[in-house]
Order: structure tokens, then sequence, then C-alpha cells
């Protein structure tokens, strides 16, 4: 491997001679052999300024087949021909160089002055943002920016630094080193936090600053200050802001100042001063990344600042569609009324004839039409619902593959048993594992890691599963962290959804709920479009007895309840096609509302207006996510009547539900 190596490099540095002799450019030279003193304005490079304007300065290399090596104040770069914007008036120099077979050499600096400032060049926002900008006159608003000392809501970031793998920026295992500015761009692959052995809370480098200014005499200003165990270290010079490609902005430190960091760091990145990245810059929140290049490996730092003026209060980071403030993810809590972790007992509890029990044992499936998902967090109004946590519907697609095998997930009171059948993965063909466990704190924490599913290149894999739902009646949901906002927040969860298996062989058909139609009543709703209103269930009715006993209806995962009734007593209007819908709270609930827009929803359905016609209603829950109970809310039935009733009628012209009689014909889930 290294003599290949050996051989290409010669070869390379062969063929860069080669070209340079054979060159018929004005001016030619030995790249093998070339000195300081030939790199001169003129004859190897030129820097002319631009016809129209000044301050553009058009930097040219004279040289052909070598590969030119130009410092400039607004950084560094290896084109023949490389262009760089000064918008301030003042002195400056370029050192020109070239890469020879003995490495880079560099000619004496060449000094060249702008006559005149162009505030226009200062259009771009990262110019406001860095440094505060200039106003009308040139006169400038010096920025200032601290260690970032917490989470402030945007962007990525907790504390003063964090990692970012350079073959994988997005840290989601593709392999991508383009690193651009803006957060969407990029994910880190640890943010740390305050560490004791790396940056704590209380170390004195969070006192320290940058103040980046604008000075129409002094140019790009730069003071900072690093506060040390051994007192505070005061640097002031000047930057350089390379825009040229927007996307990838760079910064370049004069004059002694650098690239803000921690003492302790000062040995871990070769360069702090030169082309420095810049992965943010908000006018609240200020990222550039440093490559590590100590013995540990290359590696990005991304270095975190808060502007002053909002770590103090000052100023608060507006909201919007740029600016969203990620709440921070809530998790499902087990626990009973005294506050014990009832996790486990819920693991153990199956049902068998409808009647629910702690079993010693319980056999999980997959869950027949999605058996793996990924659920995000969803919680940017701020609500600490745990229901924020959202499926993304990804079962089937490229990203989660259809899975093929078979899978049981045994748990017994004395540990887990796993059987899973699968012939794509050949470590788990038909084989059983056997491993301990404990359930507590909203996790199942196993004792050796396990691979509990696969599907192509997708694994649910580890030794600590989050559980986001778990009940005989929504089935166990179990997973492990898949991506994060942001803040560096885990936010993303590949799960498995798990269905436990009834013991024994249960009732068959649909269940039936009882009604005692003696005690249900009807009445006009004049807030609900003025319909025709037959109550099942209001929780805010009072003391009041019920035609159902509302604990009864419960429909779970999968199935349906429907409703079937009829009104004697009535008779409907020549050619009427009233609505009917069934009105709940569940969700964002359906009501038909002041205008009757509830009576166009995809489940209202046309009344049977024979005489003894009974009508059905349909609750679907074959897609929810979980059982649904009503007891919480209102179960009602609403139906259109206004100029759609012949008789009998009230004063008004509306029914009259006092002479006619509701009749609950039927009520069952299945």
């Amino acid at each position: 491997m290294k003599l290949n190596c050996f051989y290409s490099f010669l070869a390379a540095a062969g063929l860069l001679c080669l070209a340079s002799a054979c060159s018929d450019d004005d001016y030619s030279l030995d790249a093998a052999s070339v000195t300081p003193d030939q790199l001169v304005q003129g004859n190897a490079f030129e820097v002319k300024p631009d016809a129209e304007n000044p301050n553009v300065i058009h930097l040219t290399s004279k040289l052909k087949g070598v590969t030119p090596l130009w410092v400039t104040p607004q950084g560094r770069s290896q084109s023949s021909d490389y262009t760089i914007d000064l918008p301030f008036a003042g002195d400056y120099e370029v050192t020109f160089g070239v890469m020879t077979q003995a490495g880079p050499v560099y000619g004496n600096p060449y000094k060249f002055n702008i006559p005149q400032n162009d505030f226009s060049m200062l259009s771009d926002a990262i110019w406001t943002n860095l440094a505060g900008g200039v106003d009308e006159n040139g006169n400038g608003n010096p920025k200032k920016w601290v260690p970032m000392d917490k989470s402030y809501g945007v962007g990525y970031g907790s504390s003063p630094v964090m990692y970012l793998d350079p073959d994988h920026i997005n840290n989601d295992g593709v392999e991508n080193k383009d690193l651009l500015i803006g957060s969407e761009n990029w994910t880190p692959n640890w943010d740390p936090g305050f560490q004791d052995w790396l940056v704590p809370a209380t170390d004195p480098y969070m006192g320290s600053y940058m103040i980046f200014g604008l000075d129409p005499v002094k140019g790009c200003t730069l003071k900072q200050m690093r506060n040390t165990a051994s007192g505070e270290e005061v640097v002031e010079g000047t930057f350089s802001l390379n825009i040229s490609d927007p996307k990838r902005p760079t910064v370049t430190f004069n004059g002694g100042t650098y690239a803000m960091h921690t003492p302790g760091f000062d040995g871990v990145c070769d360069n702090y001063t030169q082309d420095i990245k810049i992965l943010e810059c908000t006018p609240y929140v200020l990222q550039f990344a440093t490559m590590r290049t100590n013995s540990e490996g290359p590696w990005w730092l991304v270095w975190n600042f808060v502007a002053a003026d909002v770590q103090d209060g000052t100023v608060t980071i507006p909201l919007g569609p740029e600016l969203i403030e990620e709440a921070k993810p809530v998790f499902p809590k087990y626990e009973d009324y005294y506050k014990n972790d009832i996790l486990e007992k819920l693991l153990f509890t199956v049902q068998s004839n409808e009647i629910n029990y702690e079993a010693a044992e319980v056999v999980y499936n997959l869950d027949e039409e999605t058996p793996y998902d990924i659920l995000q967090w969803d919680g940017t109004n701020g609500n600490e619902d745990p229901a924020n946590w959202k499926s993304q519907g990804l079962y089937g697609t490229i990203d989660l593959p259809v899975y093929e095998g078979d899978f049981a997930l045994t748990l017994t009171r004395s540990g887990l048993k796993a059987a899973i059948e699968n012939d794509k993965y050949v470590g788990y063909a038909g084989d059983a594992f056997n491993t301990s466990f404990t359930a507590a704190d909203g996790q199942i924490h196993f004792n050796d890691y396990v691979t509990l599913l696969q599907a192509g290149n997708v694994k649910i894999e580890g030794t600590d599963f989050r559980v986001f739902k778990c009940s005989v009646d929504d089935g166990l949901v179990i997973g492990v962290p898949y991506g994060s906002d942001q803040n560096g927040t885990v936010n993303r969860y590949i799960v498995l959804n798990l269905v436990p298996k009834s013991i024994g062989g249960g009732a068959t058909g649909p269940k039936v709920i009882p009604v005692d139609n003696s005690v249900l009543e009807g009445y006009l709703d004049g807030g609900n479009a003025n319909c025709y209103r037959i109550e099942l269930f209001n929780a805010w009715g009072g003391d009041k007895t019920w035609p159902v006993n509302i604990a009864d209806i419960k429909v779970k995962k999968k199935q349906v309840l429907k409703i079937a009734f009829k009104i004697d007593g009535l008779e409907w209007a020549a050619g009427a096609a009233p609505k009917a819908i069934l009105c709940h709270n569940i969700g964002a609930g359906l009501w038909p509302g002041a205008d009757g827009a509830g009576f166009n929803d995809a489940t209202a359905v046309t009344v049977n207006t024979a005489a003894g016609g009974e009508t059905t209603l349909i609750y679907d829950n074959t897609n929810g996510g979980g059982a649904v109970t009503f007891d919480a809310g209102c179960l009602s039935i609403c139906i259109q009547q206004t100029g759609l009733v012949a008789s009998p009628l009230d004063a008004d012209g509306n029914v009259d539900a006092a002479n006619v009689t509701p009749v609950i014909t039927s009520i069952t889930i299945e």
C-alpha cells in the first residue's frame, strides 16, 4: 500500500514539472526549483482592481501547470483566477505561492491600497448578523458574542462545544462531507452539554466574549477576551469574511485573534485562524467549526455562541416559520395513584374472555398492518401531552421495508425469551435467544444487547427500549432513538408495534352494549344548528341516569362502534334527506356547529326517512392509535331537522321533541 502511494506521488510530481516546463505562458518557471523571489507581481501573478469598482480585486495566476496558493484578506484559495471583495478602504496585502514537489513555496506579500469604502458590499445579512452591520453613514454597531450556556430553542446546541462527524454531517449514516451553513444542513452526533471533564458550567471560559465590528476607518474589527484560570487574555485585531460561496462562508482571524475556544483545546486543532467554517450565523446564534487534528483523529468541533443581548434578556428570540421553538419531548409515564411504577405490571397484563389479569408469561406478536414504524415528536405548540408522538406512516417505503419474517416476543417473570424467524437475517434464523430485563421509568432495559427486528438494512436493536404504549387495548409500542431535533434533543424513534396474545378462546362475534331506552331523551340543540339531539352520555350532564353504561363502550384499535337508531312518531317532509352524525369529543371532536358544517363530515349518513326506518352511525377505530373511550366527554346523535319535518311540529316550526320517541335499536362493537 505504501509503495503504491509513493509511486503515485512521484508520477504526479513528474507531470507537474512537465506541464510547467512545456507551458507557453508569458512567464515560465520550473516548479521543482522555484524560489520565493520568482513569485512576484506582474510576472508570476497579477493583482488588479476591477475597472468599474476598485473594491473588487481580481487575482490571476500567470503560471500554467502548477497549483496556485493564494493568501488573501478573505482567506485562502487555489484557483487560478480568484476575486475578492474588500468593502473598506485601507492597506491590504496578498501573498502568492505555488505547490512544488518539495511542498508549498510562497513569495513576499504584495501590498496594495483600497482608496474608498463600498458599504454596498455589506448588504448580505451575514455582515449584520455577525458584526452588527453599518448605518447609511458607515457607522458600525459592534456585535458581542458569548459562549452558549444553554439551549435557546433555535438551531443546535446547549453548551459551548459539540461534535460533528466529518463523514456523515447529517448524522444519518449516509456519507456526506459537504458542510453547509444552516442547522438544516447538518446535525451534531454529540451535544455533550456541560461535563466536568470537558467544559463544566463553572469554567472561567464561560465569561469570555468576542466583539465583531465594522468600522469605516479600521475596517473589520475584532476584540476578544478569553477568560482563563490564569486571568483574562485580551486580543484586538481584525477578521476577514469570505462569502464568495454563500453556502460555505468562512472567516479568517488576523492580528493575533483566533476562533474562540477553551484553553484545554489549544492543542486539539492545528488551525484556529484561517478559513474557519461558519455553520450558523443568525442574529441570535453563531457557530463555527474547527477540525480536530490530534491523536484522536479528524472530527469537527462545533463552537457555539449566543448573542450577549439574547443571553442577558435584552433581546427575545422571535418565533416564526424560520425560528420555531422546539418543545422538549415528553414520554408516557406508567404510574398508579400513589406514583408507584407499574410498567412491569402492565407488561404482564393479558386478556381472557374479556377479563384482564396478570400472567406469569405473555406473548407479543407484531401488528400485522404496521409491524414497525417511526414516531416523531410533534410538540411545536408546547403541548406536553405524550400523544404528540406521531406516527410517520413510513412502513412499506424504501426507508422502512416490509418485514417478511415470523416474530414472537415472550416475556416471563424471570426474564425474556424471543424467537425471531427471518430467512433474510441468518444470525437469527429460527434461533431463540435469552436474556433478562427490567421494566421501570418508562423503559425496558435488557441485560444484553438484542436485535429484535431486521428488515433490509433497518435494525431495531439495543439494550434500552423506550415504551410509548403498554396496555391490553393499545398493545406494546417500544423503540430506540432514530434522530434528533435542531437542538440535538432526541425526537425521533424507530418502534415495534406489538400486540399481546389473548389467553383462551374468548368471546366470538360483536360485543353488544345494553341500552335502556326508557331514559333516552331527545331535544333541540340550538347551539348546534338547531339539530335534534339524542344524548347517550354527557360528562357535564350532572346526576343523571344515562341509557348506557359508558364504561362498557371501549373501542379498541381495529374495532368499529355501530349505533343504530330510529325515531317513532316522526313524519319527515316529502323529499327530505336529513343527515345524521355521531357526535363526540375524541381528538378534534365532531359536532354540527352553529352553521351545521359538521353534517358535511365524511362520517355523516343520510337518515332513513321511511316509517320506522332504522339508521346506523359508525365510529371507526381501525386506523386508530389505541382504545377510545367516551367517559370524559360526550356521545350523542345529532340530526338535521330545520325545514325537513312534516310533523309533529312546535310553534316555531321545528320538530316537537316532546312528542316523538327516539329508540336505540342496537349498539355493537366489532
